[in-house]
Formats: structure tokens, sequence, C-alpha cells
């Protein structure tokens, strides 16, 4: 089963998509696959929502 790497849904067999080789010195390489049609980038929170406890600092 393929994943995109955009949008985290599974490529189905007869979707297009192309592949995209990352090399890695210190370990094996992969793979990642992408949709050829334009699809979601999956949200991905970079920072805590909402309102955060006061830092005290001794």
């Amino acid at each position: 089963m393929k994943i995109c790497g955009r949008c985290d849904q599974s490529i189905k067999d007869n979707e297009q998509y192309t592949t995209h080789d990352i090399l890695s010195a210190s370990a094996g390489g992969m793979t990642v696959y992408r949709h050829v049609r334009p699809c979601r980038r999956v949200q991905i929170p970079t920072s805590p929502s909402g309102p955060q406890p006061a830092r005290r600092y001794r």
C-alpha cells in the first residue's frame, strides 16, 4: 500500500502518483509517493493552541 506524503491518504491502484527518492548518508533511504492531482496537505500543529499556564523561573 502506498501512502501520499502530502495528504496522508492511500493511493489507489488506478490513481497516478510520483515518486521521490530521499537518500540518507547515515541510514537507508526511502521513497515518498505523492498524488499527481492536487491534494490537501495535512494540518500539523506546530504549537499548542489555547491559553498556556504561566511559567515561573526560580
